[in-house]
């Protein structure tokens, strides 16, 4: 049995460059040939890479299904390490080109689509004008890829919403703001300009409803449950705010949004905000990133930005 001193010991003398390299590949690749390929190596050269390298550290990390090769235990936790720090010489040499350029660093941030309408471009606009040397990366997309994308190390923040599912131990939460929920219309809807307005009368409308067990449906059940009714209709389900505005300016809909957003949206003429008392929201906005994985000064600079704007928007 080998002392775990002697095996860290084994391990920092042991791998190289060229073994994360494969390891990292066989995480995206379907065979080892494809793994291979991508490193530049033939197949019985990364074969003998991870025999290698297996010997060396005195533990199996693959073995043999059929013609393929599967990971046991061992080898999983060095497929995911090995991507990790693949994503992390990425990320250095995306801040190290930055910083040729001329910038003070680059920050990748992935975002929920909500935030993509009000607090992420208050956010930019607020880090440009106090760091104009700043490179800023947003990708859009659901919370559980954009949460894969910061664990592996290609994201530095995330902002959005979360469950309580979402609040793991290897994150770091901080609650950004919580903005209330209205309910909305085409501003052609019959009750659109309507001030003496009832909730039952909006009950007796077809709704637009959030995806089933997103924040927003959540929340939106829970009001169904205090008010004891339902909609007479909900035929629609889609969390997409694009087909949803299309929806609500062609069909007699109603829907909730978020404050923020529908202030945003009824500003540009696309929507009505009903006159109807605003109710709590599902879930603060949040921005999340690594547990013990050290922030870039440019990621740093992001959050501080980020919290100022969303500090502006809780008043």
């Amino acid at each position: 049995m080998v002392r775990p001193t002697k095996r860290r010991r084994r391990l920092r003398q042991s791998i190289r460059l060229p073994h994360l390299e494969l390891l990292a590949a066989m995480q995206e690749a379907r065979t080892m040939s494809e793994a291979a390929k991508s490193t530049h190596l033939t197949q019985p050269a990364a074969s003998r890479l991870l025999r290698t390298l297996s010997d060396d550290l005195n533990i199996e990390l693959f073995e043999r299904s059929g013609r393929t090769m599967r990971p046991t235990a061992a080898g999983e936790a060095l497929l995911r390490y090995s991507r990790g720090i693949m994503a992390d010489l990425d990320r250095a040499h995306t801040e190290l080109e930055a910083i040729d350029r001329g910038l003070v660093g680059q920050v990748s941030v992935g975002s929920g689509t909500a935030p993509c309408y009000v607090l992420m471009p208050k956010t930019i606009e607020n880090l440009l004008r106090s760091t104009p040397k700043i490179a800023v990366t947003v990708r859009e997309g659901s919370m559980d890829d954009l949460l894969a994308k910061l664990r592996e190390g290609s994201i530095d923040v995330v902002v959005g919403r979360l469950d309580n599912t979402g609040r793991d131990r290897d994150l770091m939460v901080e609650d950004l703001y919580d903005p209330p929920m209205n309910l909305v219309a085409g501003t052609r809807h019959r009750l659109a300009k309507k001030r003496d307005l009832k909730w039952e009368d909006a009950m007796q409308s077809a709704w637009i409803l959030p995806e089933f067990g997103t924040p927003m449906r959540l929340a939106i059940e829970s009001l169904f449950s205090k008010r004891r009714r339902r909609p007479e209709a909900c035929l629609v389900e889609s969390s997409s705010i694009q087909t949803n505005i299309g929806l609500l300016n062609s069909s007699e809909l109603l829907w909730v949004l978020s404050n923020d957003i529908a202030t945003y949206f009824q500003k540009l003429g696309l929507i009505q905000i009903l006159a109807l008392p605003a109710t709590p929201g599902p879930s603060p906005f949040i921005a999340t990133y690594m547990r013990g994985r050290a922030l870039s000064p440019a990621a740093e600079k992001f959050l501080d930005a980020l919290r100022t704007t969303a500090k502006s928007m809780n008043r």
